[in-house]
């Protein structure tokens, strides 16, 4: 990370900012795919006692389709639920480097900004 100086100062709170509002835009995403696996994870619970005899409906968009094999299905509904969880993970790595970055560059620019502040109100009072 570059030096904080006075004339930068401004642009590292965008940077800053912008860095925040990327990991609260992975962590959202994080929730989402914990809340599919969580739903897979459902449906395959009540499809486990059921065969290939048993009539099940697949949502595909805004139609049902018929499962014609149910042992696909539920090897479909597992290789998905095993990728959103390798994709959560990756996610959660990402917010976790974002999250060290946002500190180290908190602890940057607090004392600066602080700087800053002191001495406009310096100016200000006299």
């Amino acid at each position: 990370m570059d030096k904080i100086t006075e004339e930068n100062i401004q642009e590292k709170i965008n940077l800053f900012q912008q860095m925040q509002q990327q990991a609260q835009a992975l962590t959202q995403q994080t929730s989402q795919i914990e809340m599919s696996v969580n739903e897979i994870e459902r449906t395959l619970n009540e499809i486990e006692d059921t065969n290939d005899k048993s009539t099940l409906y697949r949502a595909i968009g805004s139609i049902m389709q018929k499962v014609d094999n149910v042992k696909q299905l539920k090897k479909e509904l597992m290789d998905e639920k095993e990728t959103l969880e390798i994709r959560n993970k990756s996610l959660k790595g990402q917010v976790e480097n974002l999250n060290v970055q946002i500190n180290e560059m908190q602890s940057k620019l607090t004392p600066i900004v602080q700087s800053l502040q002191e001495n406009k109100n310096q100016d200000v009072t006299q």
